[in-house]
This record gives structure tokens, C-alpha cells and sequence, in this order.
């Protein structure tokens, strides 16, 4: 069957006392995927909600039906309901729908999620969600003049996943850093260093010291000869 995906908006758990809790969604088509109506449009120009039920008898659903895919057509203003939409019904087990309810409850929601749709109905040759070649490019069409209601068999659900910082990634570069001891070795390597440049400081400076004491008696000398000339 073909894969169709969503992404989810917006989010709300409608809770009722003796009935199956509900997790509903604003979702829109998935930026990568391409949905034409047969009636015309595409999918992702219509408004679309996603009701996920926990399904408490934990069963799984063994390639059967577990949800539906209703395309809802334009009405008038009589009817109340407005513009076309769709809406996406699923049943998902109770503790995968516990582990929903936690990620929604930290305020964050699905990535993105996908639905098998589509297969083929009863007495059809071809399925009501299939593909189309058009251009060289291969995009799905969705049959929903015939079929507004399409049969879900499977779904998955992508959850955000948060890893925390590693213990040597950019919290520890804040860490003091503990000083490390020479070795003996390292240590008169440092002195003898310290001499040699010592003893050579001492030799420059009595070379210096030399040098202006003969300018200094050169001046002097010169001096005298000028005032007894």
C-alpha cells in the first residue's frame, strides 16, 4: 500500500469517563511527500486532523484494519462544515499510547508520522490510492470521488528524542585544569638553562659597561687637549 505521511501542528487529549481516551492533532502533508485528488486539488492544500484512540486490549493489528483516511468534501454554509478537509482515524495500542501522552505532555510533538492507505476495495481492479506518472516525476493520487474513505492497516509514528550533553563535550571544557609536577630530569634542565642565560646577562652587561667607560675617557682625553691647545 502506498505510505503516506504527515506532519502534526497542533495537539489536544480529549479525556471522557468510561470511554477510550482520544489524542487529537492539526496535521498538515509532509513537506517531501505529494497527494493529487482525483476531484481535483492536492492534499496538501486541505486542513487535516489526525484522532489517535488507545486501543486498550493491546492486540496488535495483524495487517488488519485499524483506522480510516476520510477526505471530507466542501458543503455550503447550510451544512456548517465549510471547506473540504480530511481526517485520518487510527487505534494504537495502550502503552505505545502512554509513551505519546508523555512526549505530548512535555510539550513537544511527533516529527512526523505515516499511515498505510489505500489498498484495494472490495469489487475495484485498481487501487483507490495509487500512483501516476506525470512529467517523469511519480506521485500518488487518491481516487476520492469514488472512495473518500480509504483503509488504514498500519502506522508509524516518529517521537523527538533529547540526549543529554556527554561528559566530555562543551559542559566540561569549564573544568579547572590540575597543574601536572615535573620531573627531576625537567627540573635541572630548567636550572642549568637559568645559568647559562644569567652567566650570559653577565657577560653582555660587563661588555656594555667596557665600551662606555672607554667612550667616557676618550671624551675626557679629547676634552683636556681642546682646553690646553
Amino acid at each position: 500500500m502506498p505510505l503516506v505521511g504527515f506532519r502534526p501542528t497542533k495537539a489536544r487529549l480529549v479525556i471522557e469517563d468510561g470511554r477510550e481516551s482520544v489524542l487529537v492533532m492539526k496535521v498538515v502533508l509532509d513537506a517531501g511527500d505529494a497527494v493529487e485528488l482525483a476531484a481535483g486539488g492536492t492534499l496538501a492544500a486541505l486542513t487535516g486532523v489526525l484522532r489517535i484512540r488507545e486501543r486498550r486490549n493491546g492486540a496488535g493489528n495483524s495487517g488488519k484494519v485499524i483506522g480510516s483516511m476520510v477526505y471530507v468534501a466542501e458543503t455550503g454554509p447550510d451544512n456548517g462544515t465549510g471547506s473540504a478537509r480530511y481526517q485520518v482515524n487510527v487505534a494504537m495500542a495502550a502503552d505505545k499510547f502512554a509513551m505519546l501522552l508523555r512526549t505530548a505532555n512535555t510539550g513537544r510533538l511527533p516529527t512526523k508520522f505515516f499511515v498505510d492507505a489505500g489498498g484495494r476495495m472490495a469489487g475495484a481492479n485498481t487501487p483507490v490510492l495509487g500512483y501516476r506518472v506525470r512529467s517523469g516525476v511519480r506521485m500518488k493520487v487518491w481516487d476520492n470521488h469514488a472512495s473518500p474513505s480509504l483503509p488504514v492497516t498500519n502506522f508509524v509514528m516518529i517521537l523527538p528524542i533529547e540526549l543529554p550533553l556527554p561528559a566530555n563535550g562543551p559542559a566540561a571544557a569549564s573544568d579547572p585544569v590540575l597543574p601536572v609536577a615535573a620531573t627531576n630530569a625537567q627540573v635541572a634542565e630548567l636550572m642549568d638553562d637559568m645559568l647559562v642565560f644569567q652567566s650570559d646577562t653577565r657577560n653582555m652587561m660587563f661588555g656594555l659597561l667596557s665600551v662606555l667607560a672607554i667612550v667616557a675617557i676618550a671624551a675626557l682625553a679629547i676634552g683636556l687637549a681642546l682646553y690646553f691647545r
